[in-house]
């Protein structure tokens, strides 16, 4: 729910490798809101053999190598001592877009992590517009990571280095609502991270509501929303969409797409109300 943190957090995996920074960020994340993580894994309904459940990521064994839990701990004990809930989910979709958006309508997502290449946008394993079908469908933020970033988890310890978010702002995406949810996702995140707000152009927006000191600079808009990040030392870089449009129609050849492809940090995308 925009102006809450996310307390439903589903990680839509191809299982792989490459897919382990972004499994860390949906952990970690489900560990600072003590929420719900689902890990889900669609499968074509034409494959062969279904992949076992030993190749999802493991959540306790992650947990006991940050040293949040003993490393015999069981669910319950997961659950009593850090507030986390997991579900491992595998779901069989003809058209796996439909599988993730379902899933996501059901049990009430309010935030997707995804890896994404980082020359073609999005994880492989989403290229035939399962990402599109189910943010269209649902419309929930989501963090998005490349490949080549560690982002502002630490996979191997755990630790947190979200200091400073970037947010850019333009007169025709409300950016109130946005901002709630990003102040609140940081500072559950860590409570003393800076959200800075910026515009690119030649005057100031005047917006409906309170945000704080809007940063102008002028200049190509994404090359100075980036250097801007760089000068700041963001770790993460949130940027307000057309909810309605629907977060990857948002990012089809537009600022967003081209700040994720450069970004030297995350990006998370909040479609406004």
């Amino acid at each position: 729910m925009i102006g809450e943190p996310p307390k439903s957090i589903v990680h839509p995996t191809d299982l792989s490798f490459s897919s382990q920074e972004a499994f860390a960020h949906a952990l970690r994340i489900a560990v600072a809101t003590q929420g719900l993580l689902h890990l889900l894994h669609i499968e074509n309904l034409e494959e062969e053999e279904p992949d076992g459940w030993d190749r999802f990521p493991h959540v306790r064994e992650t947990l006991a190598r940050w040293r949040m839990i003993e490393p015999s701990a069981s669910r319950e004990d997961v659950a009593d001592k850090l507030g986390l809930n997991f579900i491992k989910a595998t779901v069989e979709a003809g058209e796996p877009a439909h599988g993730v958006a379902a899933y996501v309508t059901r049990h009430l997502c309010d935030l997707m992590v995804l890896m994404t290449h980082s020359r073609t946008g999005l994880e492989s394993w989403l290229e035939e517009s399962i990402a599109e079908e189910a943010v269209r469908e649902t419309h929930i933020p989501a963090l998005l990571l490349r490949e080549d970033q560690t982002g502002f988890v630490d996979r191997e310890t755990g630790k947190v280095s979200l200091n400073t978010v970037l947010m850019p702002v333009e007169p025709n995406v409300a950016p109130l609502d946005a901002f709630r949810h990003i102040a609140d996702f940081a500072h559950a995140m860590n409570p003393a991270a800076d959200v800075m707000a910026m515009h690119v152009g030649e005057r100031l927006p005047i917006f409906e509501g309170l945000l704080p000191h809007i940063e102008l600079r002028q200049g190509p808009v994404v090359e100075t929303i980036l250097s801007y990040a760089e000068e700041i030392g963001a770790d993460l870089i949130a940027m307000p969409t057309q909810g309605r449009r629907g977060l990857i129609d948002a990012l089809r050849g537009s600022t967003t797409e081209r700040v994720l492809r450069e970004s030297p940090c995350p990006v998370y995308a909040v479609p406004a109300k």
